[in-house]
């Protein structure tokens, strides 16, 4: 264990992730309702930006791993970049946060752009900034936990917005996200220049050789579970994009109790980092492999649930029982995946001699993003076919499909990801003799430590 990482350094790692869940909170499925709304742009027409923001990833993500994985400076591989995709989501997110009495598709267009790009230039090196901080899996495993408390941290302080601005009336809105613009050009910059200042580089092996872009693409014939790992992901990332991006809609217009946003979100979130200790201690005692396959099995069985309460304030008790049972288990699957590809990653090292830390991310984030490009902008698409609309007298029909495209599709792509997962061909047993390999390989090459 690196006897650095302690309490406070560790914090301090966390922060920019705690600023990031604050700024993510409204880009899926609050700013395509509220610019609906408020400037008449169409669903499908959202939809179709949103997929082309989306798809931009799928040419920056691999670039930015690549390129990370790469880079030599006196700050190590992955702070430079961190620093310049904080510059660049600062300013974009001030302005699709703040759009004025007027917007456009063009205006929508142009900032998500940015807004996507810049996540990817920070959050890519910053996730694979973890790996080289610790090679020991329980290790990886806290470094995740702080990450994931801070995650649900800037998530509370999202949901409780609306109670901090006058005149919000509760409610999620652009005077909200105006004032939230102000905070971030302060927040985003502070927390990101403290974790690049303190918290250590890390280490990187002298004569590891330096990967080459496109290699990734042909290790998938030869790294099994990253082949399992990809294609669970597939089916989550499918699984959150279209319930991520239709949860604020669903409550705001179809159940109407949008207006107690906070009251309905904060007990679930305050709910996540509460249970972090327990799924700590069920993890060191039963491993995680199983564990998270499980848990996914729950939470799939439990995503239908909303089609059963009918609108009106009646719903507000049943949907603060689901999304506080729900999010119980986030936090579990928040810290598990990213240590899962760590052992993924492992296991690529000792096949091929190279760390490619950044560009497993990359794929990672592509594969997330492409799927979000596709589940969450297709869900509006498909809602608005259907003819529904925020705001408006919908038909039974399109109410109809808002209900299946919100809680039944999601619950169905979770189950291929169960099997996957219960199949993984790393095991709780087998993940120790990953750990112990690179172990010698490290004590048979010389080792450069870093601040």
């Amino acid at each position: 264990m690196n006897t650095k990482l302690g309490f406070p350094l560790l914090t301090i790692f966390a922060l920019p992730a705690l600023v990031s869940a604050v700024m993510h909170g409204p880009i899926a499925g609050i700013l395509p309702a509220l610019y609906s709304e408020k400037f008449g742009l169409d669903l499908i027409v959202i939809g179709s930006v949103l997929l082309i923001a989306r798809s931009f990833d799928a040419v920056t993500d691999p670039m930015i791993g690549y390129l990370s994985d790469r880079t030599v400076s006196p700050y190590g591989r992955r702070k430079p970049w961190i620093f310049a995709g904080m510059i660049l989501t600062t300013i974009s997110i001030y302005f699709l946060f703040s759009p004025g009495e007027t917007s456009s598709m063009t205006y929508f267009l142009v900032f998500s752009l940015l807004i996507y790009l810049g996540w990817t230039v920070m959050e890519i090196p910053y996730a694979s900034w973890i790996l080289e901080l610790s090679r020991d899996t329980k290790i990886r495993t806290k470094i995740s936990s702080f990450r994931t408390f801070a995650l649900f941290a800037g998530g509370l302080l999202f949901t409780i917005m609306p109670t901090l601005i006058p005149g919000s009336g509760g409610k999620m809105n652009f005077e909200v996200l105006g004032f939230l613009a102000l905070v971030l050009l302060f927040a985003v910059p502070v927390t990101t220049l403290m974790a690049i200042r303190y918290v250590p580089q890390g280490e990187v092996v002298e004569n590891t050789e330096k990967p080459e872009l496109g290699e990734l693409w042909g290790s998938l014939k030869g790294n099994k579970p990253f082949r399992y790992f990809l294609a669970a992901y597939l089916f989550i990332g499918l699984a959150s994009g279209f319930g991520g991006v239709l949860s604020f809609m669903y409550i705001d217009s179809y159940l109407e109790i949008g207006h107690r946003y906070t009251e309905l979100f904060a007990p679930a979130i305050i709910i996540g980092p509460t249970v972090i200790p327990f799924w700590l201690w069920v993890l060191n005692k039963v491993g995680k492999y199983r564990v998270t396959s499980i848990a996914f099995l729950i939470y799939g069985l439990l995503m239908p649930l909303p089609w059963f309460v009918s609108p009106g304030e009646q719903a507000f008790l049943p949907m603060l029982i689901y999304f506080c049972s729900t999010t119980a288990f986030m936090p579990l699957l928040m810290i598990t995946m990213p240590t899962i590809l760590g052992d993924v990653i492992d296991y690529d090292e000792i096949q091929t001699g190279k760390n490619r830390a950044g560009q497993y991310y990359a794929f990672l984030a592509l594969i997330t993003k492409g799927t979000a490009a596709v589940g969450g902008p297709i869900a509006l698409l498909a809602v608005g076919l259907f003819g529904y609309q925020p705001g408006v007298e919908n038909s039974d029909d399109a109410i109809l499909g808002l209900r299946i495209i919100n809680n039944i599709i999601p619950a169905v792509m979770v189950i291929p990801a169960v099997y996957l997962l219960w199949r993984f061909p790393i095991t709780d047993e087998t993940q120790p003799e990953l750990t112990r390999e690179l172990q010698k390989r490290v004590a048979n090459q010389q080792t450069i430590p870093q601040e």
